[in-house]
This record gives C-alpha cells, structure tokens and sequence, in this order.
C-alpha cells in the first residue's frame, strides 16, 4: 500500500506518504462518502454525483527517531520538507495526481483544498489533516451570434413626402398649402435643390433664382410639418 502526491508538471515534486491513515474517506460533491479502511480492504463502491470529489484523511509524518520503524510504508521523509511541501501546494492551486494503491483512486487529478498540521509528543511527529478537491476542467465557448437576413434589416422611415408640381405652382405656395407656413418655401428649395437647378437648366436658364422657377411635372421632396 502507498500514497504517492505529484505535481502534474513536475513529477520530480512528490511526497511518497511514509505513514499510512487509518482511513481514507472518498466523497462525491454532496453525496455521502465512501470509506477505505486500509486494515480491511473489502469492496467499496465510490459515489456518484454531480459535486466535485473529495478525498480526506489524518494521519502524521512520523519524527526524525521513527525513521527506521518497519511500518513505514516508504523511505521516511522529514516532516518539515513535507509540510511546506503541502503548505505550498494549497496557497498556490497546484494541480496533483494522486494515487492511493488499492483503492482504485490512481491519476486522480486534484488540489489541496484543506490542510492543517501540528508538532506533537516529544518525538517530532507532525499530525496533519488533509482534503484534496478534483480538478475540474472548464470549456467555455462562444454562442454564435445568429446571421440577420438581409430582409430583415430595418430601412430608415422615410423623412418626407413627394409633390408632382402643377402648372402655376410656386415654392411659397406649396409651402403655405403642404406644410402649413409658406415661409417655410426655403426648406423646400433646400431639400431639392439640385433637382430645382437641374430642372432650371433643362428650360434654358442658367438658374431658378432660388427657387422662383419652377415647372410643372418636376417631383419635388416636402419635409414633414
């Protein structure tokens, strides 16, 4: 039986876990967890959910005078090298594989979500409590806009309406009619002024003279009242 911790880009950083813990417990999200005894390796069936998995145990480093015990299940480390080890894991998010021999955990890919440690007794053993938390990735993608149709396009509302001029018509007199005030005869002129002079042109004159020639069947644009 082993517990091996390894960064992911680093293999070369890992803790080969020297003392076993009595238990290790196996939970999915929300569901209730699943226990691997390691003094009784039975059938366990892991639980199934929606939540992130969690794996939790206790256990200790074993002091500097323990280092020679044959219970040891790996060459013993120092305590302290694995406590900043750890310690260094949790504050910066560092992704880990965990393998945990017998238990069907293996290339679980984690953080350290919890840890806490503490010297105890006069043999510098180090107690500790520890939670590794799943890594979970995450897609994000892009929802395509959708396409507009060319009909669908709004057209701007048009601005104004259309007068046929009739024989004897003048600016003044469309303006007082159409929109309501002749003095808005110059709003008019403005708005077709090209068409007026080009219209002016077509009858030999040189110009409408701002507008006071003017003759029947030119379409001019009226602004709105």
């Amino acid at each position: 039986m082993r517990i091996i911790a390894k960064e992911v880009n680093n293999s070369k950083k890992m803790i080969d876990f020297d003392w076993l813990p009595l238990e290790i417990k196996d939970s999915g999200g929300d569901m209730s967890f699943a226990s691997y005894s390691l003094l009784d390796r039975g059938e366990v069936v892991r639980p199934k959910g929606k939540g992130l998995r969690r794996i939790s145990w206790e256990a200790r480093f074993p002091g500097e005078s323990r280092k020679d015990l044959s219970v040891l299940a790996a060459p013993w480390t120092d305590p302290l090298e694995c406590d900043k080890l750890l310690k260094r894991w949790q504050s910066r998010g560092t992704l880990i594989e965990l393998i945990i021999e017998g238990t069907g955990i293996t290339g679980f890919k984690c953080y350290v979500n919890q840890y806490s440690s503490a010297y105890t007794g006069g043999l510098g053993d180090l107690e500790y409590s520890i939670e590794w938390i799943a890594y979970e990735p995450v897609t994000i993608t892009k929802k395509p806009k959708p396409k507009k149709s060319k009909n669908s396009k709004k057209r701007p509302s048009k601005s104004f309406t259309k007068y046929t001029v009739k024989s004897g018509d003048t600016l003044w007199g469309i303006a007082g009619r159409k929109l309501g005030n002749s003095h808005r005869w110059n709003e008019i002129y403005k708005l077709n002024k090209k068409a007026i002079e080009d219209d002016a042109k077509k009858h030999k004159y040189s110009s409408s003279d701002n507008g006071n020639r003017i003759w029947p069947g030119l379409v001019l644009k009226l602004p709105k009242k």
